[in-house]
Formats: C-alpha cells, structure tokens, sequence
C-alpha cells in the first residue's frame, strides 16, 4: 500500500481516548475502516487528503462497530513475572528468577514454568528475544525436514512479527515464519513449516498443493482450525504497552 499522508488524531471510545490514524493511499477506491486491538488503535484509509475529515467522521460513526472489536481480552500484555502464557501449546507461569546473564529456562518437572533473569524492566525483551530464537530453531528443524521429503532446498528463514501471515515462501525459496507459531501446539507449527516448504513445489493453493500437503502426514484441517479460533490471542504477548503504563496480570 503506498501511504503518502498521515494525521493522527483520538476519538472517545468507553470514555476513553483511542489513537486514531488517518492514511491517504491514492490507490483505495473507498474508505476503509480497520481496528487493532493489541495496539489499541483505530485505522482509517481515505482515497485522497480532501476527503480525511470524512473518513475520521467515517470512524466516529462506527463507535459502536469499533468498541466491539477493542476486545479486553486481545489487548497487549507484555511478558510479567507471575503471568501464563503459552510455549508449545502448554501454559507456563512465568519466575524472575537469576541474574541478568542467567540462561532463560523451561521447567516442567512440577508445574510448567520459563524462568526468566535479570530486572523486571527487561523481562519482557528477555522473553520475546528468547522465544524468536525458540521459533528459529524449531521451524528450520521443521522446514529442513520437509525438504528432505520433498527434494527441495531452501533459503533462509527469516523470523518476523507479522499479524497477515503465519508464514510465506517467497519464488526463490526463503521462508519466513511469524515467531508466535512457537506459543502454539507444535502440531500447529509442524503444519505451517509444512505448508510454507510445499510452495517450494506449488506456489499457490491448487488441489495438487493440498494433495502434497497431505501426503505430508500434517493435519491442515486440525490446525487452521486451531490458528482461526485462538491465532488471534497469540498477538498479544509480549506486545508491550504503548502508553507506558504499567502491566497488570
């Protein structure tokens, strides 16, 4: 999308103050209305810069459309000491626990726990920086095996955070992959790893991608269900809050 124009602005939304953006995109045939609840933020697109006073009335007309999709329970929740989160489809407590230096550890001997060192202040880049390394690891094991199934080779992987795509294959055969896959069940992240190394074959979705899909023992059905229904949530963690306040559990 080629965005030539921004102004931010708020609107009052439960009698509170909610950012909202403004773009120009000379390309949108309309005004087009989108709300993030992890940013907490509202987007609208309007055609042209005359037409953005429209578009913000646009939105405010919608109040109600939008309240409804500022959902609690898909708003940003940094990584806190004594919160659950999920790693692997499993829920762990998360300790502070050790120095800063202090090697982040899983623990599931008793209940599942990650301890995490170092101060509060940075327990949530600690984490978040740890589980893209976690993501890393286990997708090229993944992508490396599918590979050997399929007789292809790949390129790099690369390790992301976006919210469109859980992966993407591009025609030169690098994959990326968004890191939250590793907070999903491992099933769920064998099928994305899956899906992405068959484009290496089939770069579109036909039946003869499906067909190799399948013979690639994953359950697709099973798992996009699962990321439609609880995909969403995996967002949130580890989002930090963009008014600086403090987070809660």
């Amino acid at each position: 999308m080629s965005v030539n124009h921004i102004t931010r602005t708020q609107i009052i939304i439960r009698d509170q103050a909610v950012p909202l953006v403004a773009r120009v995109n000379r390309r949108a045939k309309r005004l087009i209305l989108k709300v993030d609840p992890i940013a907490g933020e509202i987007l609208v697109t309007s055609p042209s810069k005359r037409a953005v006073p429209e578009a913000i009335a646009f939105a405010k007309e919608r109040i109600d459309w939008i309240a409804s999709q500022l959902d609690e329970n898909l708003k940003a929740r940094p990584f806190v000491e004594g919160m659950k989160a999920p790693f692997k489809g499993v829920s762990h407590t998360i300790l502070r626990q050790g120095g800063p230096r202090a090697p982040i550890e899983v623990d599931l001997e008793y209940l599942p726990v990650i301890r995490v060192g170092g101060e509060a202040a940075h327990l949530n880049r600690r984490l978040v920086d740890w589980m893209k390394r976690q993501a890393r690891s286990e997708l090229s094991q993944r992508a490396d095996h599918y590979c050997r199934v399929l007789g292809k080779e790949r390129r790099a992987i690369r390790i992301g955070d976006t919210r469109t795509k859980w992966g993407s294959c591009t025609s030169d055969g690098a994959l990326a992959f968004s890191w939250r896959l590793v907070m999903a069940p491992i099933e769920v992240l064998d099928y994305v790893a899956a899906h992405e190394c068959v484009h290496l074959i089939h770069m579109n979705h036909s039946l003869a991608f499906w067909r190799k899909v399948n013979d690639l023992g994953v359950d697709a059905r099973a798992a996009e269900t699962w990321l439609n229904k609880n995909g969403s949530q995996l967002f949130s963690y580890g989002t930090p809050l963009r008014d600086g306040s403090p987070a809660r559990l």
